[in-house]
């Protein structure tokens, strides 16, 4: 029915554009402190779409409707996102998700990414270790709304050699304290 479709779409729009603006601040936080840069995603369809970014030398902005899109299944934020949805939805989505592998990193079965979403949910943090691109790698936390539903994505993304394994725990620790503020700030909207 359009006039159902119409609504969902208007306050999908609505959403996006207060996460957006309720994460800038805490993006320019992420970035200042990790020295990378920070964006916020969402869904849209199977996309992971980035809303708002910042960088480590000043300055967040918001992207717009013409925020990067990416692959769910390819990237941190996809995954964070992916990880805290309903088992239905996220089955859903991943009848729908291209498997080709971008890169040999790539995950390349809907078997193998869920195996990789229970990781994800137990410690609360995502990782894409050149999964989309051979020199990029990406931590991110999943954004709650006032229903504990999963809502967005914080990262940091970085090259390959800035984003390591000795790295992870200490930018997941700051990618996940700015998503729960960003959560906090969301579900006081």
């Amino acid at each position: 029915m359009l006039g159902t479709k119409i609504c969902e779409l208007g306050i999908l729009g609505i959403r996006q554009r207060t996460i957006d603006s309720l994460s800038l601040r805490h993006l320019e936080m992420l970035a200042g402190q990790s020295g990378l840069p920070c964006e916020i995603a969402t869904f849209e369809g199977r996309d992971a779409v980035v809303i708002a970014s910042a960088s480590p030398n000043g300055g967040a902005r918001s992207a717009g409707s013409e925020g990067r899109r990416s692959p769910l299944n390819r990237v941190a934020t996809g995954k964070a996102l992916l990880a805290f949805l309903d088992e239905v939805d996220r089955k859903r989505l991943f009848a729908d998700l291209d498997w080709i592998k971008a890169t040999p990193r790539s995950i390349a079965s809907p078997d193998a990414m869920a195996r990789e979403l229970d990781v994800v949910r137990e410690r609360g943090w995502a990782l894409d270790d050149r999964e989309t691109f051979d020199d990029t790698s990406c931590i991110a936390a999943p954004v709650f709304d006032g229903r504990n539903r999963v809502v967005a994505a914080v990262a940091t993304v970085g090259q390959a050699h800035q984003i390591t394994p000795e790295r992870y725990e200490s930018l997941a620790e700051l990618v996940r304290n700015t998503a729960n503020a960003v959560s906090q700030e969301v579900r006081e909207a």
